[in-house]
């Protein structure tokens, strides 16, 4: 795995050094709210000079980000919030724009990765380098996907955390999930396939837990594929077969210890493209959806199977700190 601070200057499309920055906050990533970190980041980098515009509307920032990129004043778009924050933002920018992480979400998976933290001094010191690392775009169900995506047990817990959800979420939102879905879950089937570099789709056979990863980082420090890099173009891939209570237990006892990858019941593939449909019968309601798999994306559910991931071929140019930040 490339390290996490592997760089490379920002191109000639910013030569120029634009100056002027937009911030796109989440009013609602983690436990409480960051607007007023937000609030300070925007302080901190007007007093260095930038000047910067501030947007919780999502398609209001992505107006404003493409006019000042037209114009060649935009220097980045700063996504101050979640993993799923992240995502949506680099959705709806320009292309050709880097994107700054300021990490105000519950995991903050690829700003651990790469590096980045809440110091103020820190954020405008990488803003002012513009350094940036290639990160591979992939699309899953029409929706983007940055990090990671997976399917089965963890998937229904996202989903119950997401059905509850009324402001923030918290460590207790998930705890009580696990504890409902090991309840009720049923530990489906799912029949995988995945594309190879020519184009061609190959079935995997039936699993009954999946990881699809871009950038190599889990939700509470759990490893699962360490050795993936988000800059080959490449989904690293990796599921267990094998369902039921005992069972799914068990899967997750290997992964804590690290040793999931050499049990007989796990599998893994590098692959461009990755289609998930159930084997098993629809729900009759979405109090069902155990029944059928639900998806999440970046830490957000995503909704139930089928799910296909596709390469889009290309990548986000992502602003982080260089060793001297």
């Amino acid at each position: 795995m490339d390290s996490p601070i592997a760089l490379c200057i920002a191109g000639p499309d910013f030569m120029t050094d634009p100056r002027t920055i937009v911030i796109s906050a989440n009013p609602k990533s983690g436990a409480r709210s960051g607007l007023s970190s937000a609030h300070a980041l925007r302080a901190a980098l007007e007093s260095a000079g930038f000047p910067t515009e501030f947007f919780t509307d999502i398609d209001a920032m992505a107006q404003r980000s493409r006019q000042l990129r037209d114009q060649g004043l935009l220097r980045t778009v700063v996504a101050a919030g979640g993993d799923g924050t992240a995502s949506l933002v680099l959705s709806v920018i320009p292309h050709d724009v880097p994107l700054s992480l300021y990490p105000l979400g519950s995991e903050n998976l690829l700003a651990k990765y790469l590096g980045v933290n809440l110091d103020l001094d820190f954020a405008v010191a990488m803003i002012e380098r513009l350094q940036t690392k290639p990160i591979d775009l992939f699309e899953a169900n029409g929706k983007p996907m940055l990090l990671m995506a997976s399917v089965g047990f963890d998937a229904e817990v996202v989903r119950q955390v997401h059905r509850r959800r009324t402001s923030h979420v918290t460590r207790w939102s998930y705890r009580w999930s696990i504890l409902s879905a090991l309840w009720g879950y049923r530990w489906p089937r799912f029949r995988i396939s995945t594309r190879d570099l020519e184009g061609n789709w190959r079935d995997r056979g039936i699993v009954n837990w999946l990881f699809a990863f871009n950038v190599p980082k889990y939700a509470a420090g759990i490893s699962i594929l360490d050795d993936a890099r988000c800059d080959d173009g490449l989904l690293d891939v990796g599921a267990f077969r094998g369902g039921r209570l005992g069972r799914g237990l068990w899967h997750y006892g290997l992964v804590a210890c690290g040793r999931h990858r050499s049990a007989s019941s796990w599998t893994e593939w590098k692959t461009t493209g990755l289609r998930v449909e159930s084997v098993d019968p629809t729900p009759m309601s979405e109090g069902d959806c155990a029944t059928r798999g639900s998806y999440q994306l970046d830490g957000d559910w995503g909704g139930t199977l089928p799910l296909e991931i596709n390469s889009l071929g290309r990548s986000a140019r992502v602003v982080v700190p260089s060793p001297s930040c």
